[in-house]
């Protein structure tokens, strides 16, 4: 029994340490919105939570201490957009909802908490 309790314990330490960030802090604004028409950053971090387009341009994650809260694939759950590209352009933080500007006339809201996306336009 003691040879597996330290195996555990290694096991444990080893993936409680190995956690890294996913994504770059030089790319998190702290201001409640991004326009990817006019900066390069990626993410946004309000209350200790960071959310964060991902590279493919369609997926916003959040995390809380470099933990993953929840993802979303914006463009899966709401569609292609009619117009433009199949990629999110705009985030925008509101106090209970990140507000999402994809393609080049399409809405959409995300719940912070569960992250459920809901197409409103």
């Amino acid at each position: 029994m003691k040879p597996f309790l330290k195996l555990s314990m290694l096991t444990f330490f080893v993936t409680q340490t190995g956690i890294a960030e996913k994504f770059n802090d030089a790319l998190i604004s702290k201001n409640s919105e991004i326009n990817f028409a006019k900066t390069q950053k990626r993410g946004i971090k309000k209350n200790n939570i960071v959310y964060y387009v991902e590279n493919d341009l369609q997926t916003i994650s959040a995390y809380k201490r470099s933990k993953l809260k929840w993802q979303t694939n914006v463009i899966s759950v709401c569609g292609k957009p009619k117009n433009g590209n199949p990629e999110i352009r705009y985030v925008g933080y509101n106090t209970n909802k990140l507000l999402i500007v994809m393609g080049k006339h399409n809405f959409a809201e995300i719940d912070i908490n569960s992250g459920a996306t809901t197409l409103v336009g």
